[in-house]
Formats: C-alpha cells, structure tokens, sequence
C-alpha cells in the first residue's frame, strides 16, 4: 500500500490535502481522484458553476505524479430569429413550384 494526496487546484491557488489516502497501486489512486473530480464537478454544475475541476495526485516523497481533470464544455446553439419574408404577403405561405 502506498499513500497519495489529493491536492484541489483553483485559479486562486491549491487546497493541499496533508491527510492522503492508501491506495494499492497509482492506477487505484488514479481512479479514486477521477471519481472525486467527477462528483465535485457534478456538485459545480448543480450550482450552476461549469469551471474545471484540477487535481493533483501525489506520491508519498511529495511529488506531482498525476493531475486529473474533469471538465464540461457547454456550446449553445440558439437558433436566431426568423425574419419575416417581405416578398409573402402576411397570412399566406409560399409555395414551390
């Protein structure tokens, strides 16, 4: 068992996780700090917040070993206005012929 730490980075700085986590190996560390980035992500966006969600995985000598990052991109696709023909009189539609 080795234990790593889940540092939270935010435009303003990092959260420093000093507890850590016991973890079998890096890919179980890995899998874990997707999940926690995933779940604090679907917290944000419940909030209304769509910002990256950044950690960074540390290994017990105090080195960045991995960063996970969950983020969601939203692209809006409002359909503009429909102006009016001026060619159609009002109240009829075109026809093709």
């Amino acid at each position: 068992m080795a234990r790593f730490y889940f540092d939270l980075v935010h435009d303003w700085g990092k959260l420093r996780d000093e507890e850590g986590d016991e973890y079998d190996d890096l890919d179980a560390a890995v899998q874990s700090a997707a999940r926690s980035a995933s779940e604090i992500g679907r917290v944000r966006v419940s909030k209304g917040d769509f910002t990256d969600v950044v950690i960074d995985v540390r290994d017990e000598r105090d080195q960045r070993v991995v960063t996970v990052t969950s983020s969601m991109k939203l692209i809006r696709h409002d359909t503009p206005p429909v102006e009016p023909n001026p060619k159609i009189p009002k109240g009829q539609t075109s026809s093709l012929q």
